[in-house]
C-alpha cells in the first residue's frame, strides 16, 4: 500500500509540475508578444472572424492521465526497492 500511496503522490507531483511550467511558459510568451502593426491591417477581417483563446479537455482525460503516471511511477518505485533492498 505503501508504493501506490508514493505512486500518486509521485503523479500529483508531476501533474502539478507540468500545469505550472505550462502556466509559466504562456506568461512569458504573452509578456514578450510584441504584435506587427503594419501586416495588422491586411488580416484585420480574420482576426476578427476567429479568436480562439485556450481549449477544452475532458475531465475523464486527467483522471487517466493521473491514474497512468501513477501507475508509472509504483513500477519505477516498486522495481527500485527490488534492485537496491536486495543486496
Amino acid at each position: 500500500m505503501k508504493v501506490v500511496f508514493q505512486a500518486f503522490i509521485g503523479s500529483i507531483i508531476l501533474h502539478v509540475f507540468y500545469f505550472v511550467s505550462t502556466m509559466i511558459v504562456g506568461s512569458i510568451k504573452t509578456s514578450q508578444y510584441k504584435p506587427g502593426i503594419e501586416n495588422a491591417w491586411g488580416q484585420a477581417e480574420t482576426l476578427q472572424n476567429e479568436g480562439v483563446f485556450g481549449k477544452v479537455i475532458s475531465p475523464s482525460v486527467y483522471l487517466v492521465s493521473l491514474v497512468g503516471v501513477a501507475l508509472i511511477c509504483g513500477i519505477i518505485i516498486f522495481s527500485y526497492e527490488k534492485i537496491f533492498t536486495e543486496r
